[in-house]
């Protein structure tokens, strides 16, 4: 088991986070659509963040390799 360090904090912070995805990205990329629709963000703003999102989904796999948890 590896040691307890920053990284595996990290890690678990990012599991949860991809769990929350997981759960409701369908609905963010629903709210996100309509904020374009509606003018409140930019095109531009909601391929940044969706950008993070997948970000976020993919960091969670190389954490996990990285930590061994």
């Amino acid at each position: 088991m590896a040691l307890r360090t920053g990284i595996v904090v990290l890690t678990l912070i990012v599991e949860h986070i991809c769990r929350l995805l997981t759960a409701y990205r369908p609905a963010m990329n629903v709210v996100i659509a309509a904020a374009v629709t509606a003018e409140t963000i930019t095109s531009a703003q909601a391929t940044t963040i969706n950008a993070w999102l997948d970000g976020a989904q993919a960091a969670c796999a190389v954490l996990k390799a990285v930590s061994g948890y």
